[in-house]
């Protein structure tokens, strides 16, 4: 009912969709709030920065989905081998586009000689955005672990809810930990490669894998209380927001980290919306399941592209985009910015496969 064979899509194409294009406003949101001196401004960018802070989690939740949905028949090494030329690769092609051509995207400290050249490679500082893929790729590495969960202990009825139960209070229990030791801790600087460290991000992958095995239960009932998900995500994000725009100091968006409860909770809310929505489209077979699907297949390669894409904007238009309002530049950018990073994706997936063909000939 929530798999249409014959375009190949289901709900973690539409969450891949989803996430892509937030992250991509993410981007956006950055740039613009460091070239704001507005406090009403730089407010409105902050919140809407939360509202859209929901991307690693929702890729996390439609990455498992789909890898225990269609992986439980492959060999350890042939998955392995396969997601080594679907992930792998591109991320070392694009962190060494970002070191080489666009250093000052880097984070942490600059390197300064080989060895912290290729350490940015491990970490994911190559770029503001990297750091998810170094974790999703730990997550691929647990493919035998949320196979055997989704298809032998989710099985189980009578397993469910004490599982996700205890999962989730270990999570609560592990962000209060990262919030108070390492976020606004002892550990701040020493510690902060646990927010691209797989356990921190693990509870989403065993949501996706009750998602998987449950899915029509889950979806009978987000259906009937669809109405209330707007509202109780909107309440959710403008709690998480007013602590953003409380912290002590000067407004950032590092003060916004994923591994904090109320953004987790919205997050959840957000995965919960996304799958009634995809799910729906799926069953009523709409029309525009082909488009998603599209978009949905160079969602991991935009991402990765799309700071790029970004930066060559700026080299172009920066002094043009700074003359419009605010809201008009974000609107602007992030259109300009998509729309080029969808079509660069493209365009290279095209020239791969003209080069692939010629080598095979």
């Amino acid at each position: 009912m929530f798999e249409n064979k014959e375009i190949k899509i289901n709900i973690s194409d539409f969450q891949k969709v989803f996430a892509v294009t937030a992250v991509m406003l993410q981007t956006i949101l950055s740039f613009a709030l460091a070239n704001t001196h507005n406090e009403t401004t730089a407010a409105c960018i902050g919140t809407l920065y939360v509202m859209v802070k929901y991307t690693a989690l929702l890729f996390i939740f439609a990455i498992v989905y789909n890898m225990v949905k269609t992986s439980q028949h492959l060999s350890y090494f042939e998955f392995l081998k396969e997601k080594f030329f679907e992930l792998v690769v591109p991320y070392v092609l694009w962190t060494s586009v970002y070191l080489w051509l666009f250093p000052a995207v880097q984070q942490g400290n600059p390197y300064t000689n080989t060895a912290t050249f290729l350490l940015k490679y491990i970490t994911g500082d190559g770029a503001p955005h990297l750091w998810y893929t170094v974790m999703m790729l730990q997550i691929q590495l647990l493919m035998p672990f949320f196979v055997w969960l989704g298809y032998k202990v989710f099985t189980n009825k009578k397993a469910v809810w004490p599982v996700l139960i205890i999962a989730t209070a270990i999570y609560v229990a592990w962000y209060i930990f990262y919030d108070t030791q390492v976020f606004a801790g002892a550990h701040h600087e020493s510690w902060y490669l646990l927010d691209r460290f797989v356990v921190s991000f693990m509870i989403y992958g065993i949501y996706g894998c009750a998602a998987l095995n449950y899915h029509e239960a889950i979806y009978n009932i987000l259906y009937k209380v669809r109405y209330a998900l707007l509202p109780i995500g909107l309440v959710v994000a403008l709690v998480s927001a007013n602590h953003l725009l409380n912290f002590a100091g000067d407004l950032t968006f590092a003060h916004a980290p994923y591994l904090n409860t109320i953004q987790s909770l919205y997050s959840v809310i957000v995965i919960f919306g996304v799958f009634m929505f995809g799910s729906t489209m799926i069953k009523n077979n709409a029309p525009q399941l082909r488009a998603f699907k599209w978009l949905s297949t160079y969602a991991y390669r935009t991402y990765l592209a799309n700071v790029f894409v970004f930066q060559v904007l700026l080299l172009c238009f920066k002094d043009l985009l700074l003359r419009l309002p605010t809201g008009i530049m974000i609107i602007v950018a992030y259109l300009a910015t998509a729309s080029c990073a969808f079509l660069l994706s493209y365009l290279l997936h095209v020239i791969w496969q003209a080069i692939k063909g010629t080598i095979t000939k």
